[in-house]
This record gives structure tokens, sequence and C-alpha cells, in this order.
């Protein structure tokens, strides 16, 4: 199920406001659901409400879900309520569906009513055909992945208090952690609540089987001493080969070519470790010593991999957080690598992050004279310098504090003074002078002028 457009009558700071998250006409794929969004705009303008709206909007399709094929659990918060006055326009199997409060309020309007509906076998799912074709596509897979500030904070804390390369601290038993493989379990997830303990302790759960049958095959061959040093060398290797190692797969499918401005990658040879990095000279990084940057990048990477969203949908507030610019620059294509099927929405502040979309796949949110908050799409089209995106789609003009604006000022005026400067000796000062303060802000290079 991906979504193809929101619609708000009155919600928080929105009023009658329309989004439209499918290619344009022209485009190859037009009319089909966006891959990615990007949601830009000062704070206040609703970017989080946003990621919040098509959060609450999955809880309320996942709890649905769950109630018909469980038939058990019970609708304790009330999501729906945002419904009132919006209205989701999603496309499931090529077929489009629209879902507001008229649809929501059947089904919680009251509990009586609830009872029957539930008694008649949730007729509007079966109408709308969402509950078998949900169940068709996601049974194996989860629907909304969502990565917000909580989230980070809870997968970082991950290594800063357990060290992933030491398998004596502590035991996947001890850590009274339950890996979830029941397929009936909830599609949905926030990744706070599943980053930091399920999907990690699944996979150090598989590099710990992976490295105790590995140990195992190497013992019984030894035992046999029936094999030459290459024979049984050989011997390992084909066992490897025909049981892939779980480091192997994130390092190659996940974390390396991300670590690589970090002059780091994934430690793959090892069996006496989990999962640690190294540096490109062999030495190890404990994950409790990494930088707040780093953290943040292997955790979410981690976990938004490995989570099952296959075909669903990702949200992720603020991804640039701690990361330095060259790293913003791949953060959109990375992510995106990740889950190539998924449909992803972003909220940003940074115009490197902006830059990575594509002008109908930004949004733009603004306050209009009234104090309403409006939209429009981007300008600046895709890679483009972020002082051209600050400029055309963040609205900052001029983009040089006072300081750099009063000293280009003074660079103009440099060249008057040249040319009315009848002493030559005086000419040749002040053209050093206008020099030296040109090389200082590259004026001469690259002009701050922010007028047009």
């Amino acid at each position: 199920m991906k979504i193809t457009g929101i619609e708000i009558g009155e919600y928080r700071q929105f009023k009658d406001i329309q989004f439209d998250f499918t290619y344009p006409e022209g485009h190859p794929k037009a009319g089909k659901p966006l891959e990615k969004v990007c949601f830009i705009g000062q704070s206040g303008t609703g970017k989080t409400t946003l990621l919040n709206v098509i959060w609450d909007f999955f809880q309320v399709v996942n709890d649905s879900f769950q109630r018909v094929a469980l038939k058990s659990i019970p609708f304790n918060n009330t999501p729906h309520k945002t419904f009132k006055n919006v209205t989701i326009k999603t496309v499931l199997k090529e077929k489009r569906i629209t879902l507001n409060n008229n649809v929501f309020q059947d089904i919680f309007e009251d509990e009586e009513k609830e009872l029957q509906i539930a008694s008649s076998g949730y007729h509007w799912l079966q109408n709308l055909n969402i509950y078998y074709e949900l169940k068709e596509i996601f049974k194996d897979e989860r629907i909304c992945l969502y990565v917000d500030e909580e989230a980070v904070n809870s997968s970082k804390r991950l290594l800063e208090e357990r060290d992933l390369a030491d398998k004596n601290i502590v035991s996947l038993k001890d850590q009274n952690i339950n890996i979830i493989e029941n397929k009936n379990e909830a599609p949905i997830l926030k990744l706070s609540n599943y980053s930091s303990e399920t999907v990690w302790s699944t996979l150090l759960k598989s590099i710990d089987i992976y490295d105790n049958k590995l140990k195992q095959f190497a013992a019984n061959l030894v035992s046999k001493n029936s094999f030459s040093e290459n024979r049984l060398i050989s011997q390992i290797r084909q066992w490897q080969h025909e049981h892939p190692n779980p480091r192997v797969d994130i390092a190659e499918n996940c974390l390396n070519r991300i670590l690589k401005p970090f002059h780091l990658e994934v430690d793959t040879d090892g069996t006496e470790s989990r999962l640690v990095l190294k540096t490109y000279n062999g030495r190890t990084i404990p994950g409790n010593i990494l930088s707040t940057g780093s953290k943040q990048l292997l955790t979410t990477s981690v976990s938004i991999y490995k989570s099952d969203v296959a075909h669903g949908t990702i949200l992720f507030d603020e991804p640039e957080r701690s990361l330095f610019p060259d790293i913003q620059r791949e953060l959109i294509r990375h992510y995106t690598s990740l889950v190539p099927n998924a449909q992803f929405f972003f909220a940003t502040h940074s115009p490197i992050i902006a830059a990575a979309f594509e002008p109908f796949e930004r949004f733009i949110l603004y306050f209009d004279e009234n104090g309403e908050v409006k939209c429009h799409k981007g300008i600046a089209p895709i890679g483009d310098d972020p002082n051209d995106v600050l400029r055309q789609d963040f609205g900052m003009s001029p983009l040089m504090s006072d300081e750099g604006l009063a000293a280009y000022q003074r660079y103009l005026n440099f060249a008057t003074k040249i040319k009315n400067e009848p002493d030559i000796h005086r000419k040749m000062e002040l053209i050093a002078e206008r020099s030296a303060l040109g090389n200082k802000y590259n004026f001469a290079i690259t002009s701050p002028d922010e007028t047009n």
C-alpha cells in the first residue's frame, strides 16, 4: 500500500491543503505513487505532523487488519480521530483507495456498532479488499516503519551501553528478548520499539548460530583426523560458500558503502566477535566509542535493512542528524537502496538532503501572510548546488549574514573608489585591498548577490 495523496480540511496548523504524491504528467511513471518524498519547511510548518498523520493512518489500517485476522486484538488507542478532517489517498495493487473518517467511523464509532461490524466480518474491509490484499502482500512483511528522534536515540543507546563485539558481556537469554517469528504479529512497527532490541538481537543471534555451526563443522573435520591441511581448508571454504555469513550480507549490502567516508568497514573474517567495524589497516573499533553520527548511521541502516518493510512505507524525520555534509550527500541514495521497493517520506532542514530529490518530490511548507501553512513543489533541479536549493526552495535570501553582506558591499564600493582615484599609487593600494577582501570571502569566484 503506497500513499498517493493527503487532503486536510482543518487539522492543527493545516487548513484546506492538498498533497499529491504521484509522478507528474509527462513522466514515464505519471500517476503512480512517488517512490520518495521530501518535506521541507521552517520549524512549526508541520513536517513532523505530516509524518505522524501517515503513521496514524497505518496504525488504523494495522489495527483493523489485526482484528480481522486474529479477532482478538482490542483497539485501545484512537488515532482514527486524526481523520475527522483528513483524507488519505492510497494505491494497492493498482487499485486506488480513499480513506477518511467516513469510512473509519463505521468501525470505531461506538462499542455496540463495533461489535456489529465485528460479527459481520468487517464488511467494509472486505468490500474494499483491503484486508485480503494486505494479507497477501504483507503476510511476511511490515507495512510501515517510522524513524524519529526517539527511535534514533534508542538505537544509539544500544551501541553506547552494549559492546556488540563481546559475546560474553550479555546473552540473548539474559536480555529477556523474544525474537519475533510469529507472522500474525502486527505488520507495523516504530523503529524505537523494534530496532534496538528485536532487529539487533535477531541479527546477533543469526551471527552466533553461524559461528557455532562453523566451529562445530571444523571441529568434526579435525576429529576425523583424515584430512590434510589443504583439504581441511578446502572443506571449510566449501561449507562457508554453502552457508552465507550474515556479516558479509550486512557488509556488502548495507554498511560498507556508506562507511567508506569514515574509513571503516565491517569485519567479516573473525568468529570471535559478533559485529564490529575495523579501519582499513585492520584496527577494530568497538561500537561504544563510535562518533554520534557513526552510531546513528550504523543502527538506522541495519534496522531499515533488516526490518522487513520490503513493499511498505518508511518515514524518516531529520536523517541528517549529527552527520557531516559529505555523508549527507549520500544518505538518500543509501537509505532508499536498502529497501528499493518501499516508499520513503523524509522531513529535513538540510539543503544537502533536499538536493537529492527531484523538484516534484519536494514539498515546501511555508507560512502565508495570515500565518496559515501553504505548500508548493520544489524549484531547484535534482543534484543542484545546496546554495541554490536554499535560495529557491528554502526561500533563504540573502544567504549570507549581515557581516558577510557588509563585506560584500565594501567589495563593491572598492570598484568605484578605484575608478575615481587619480593617484596611481593609491589606486594600486585600493586594488590590493579589494583583492584581499575578495579572496577572503571568495567574492571573485562566487557572487553573493541574492537579490534575484
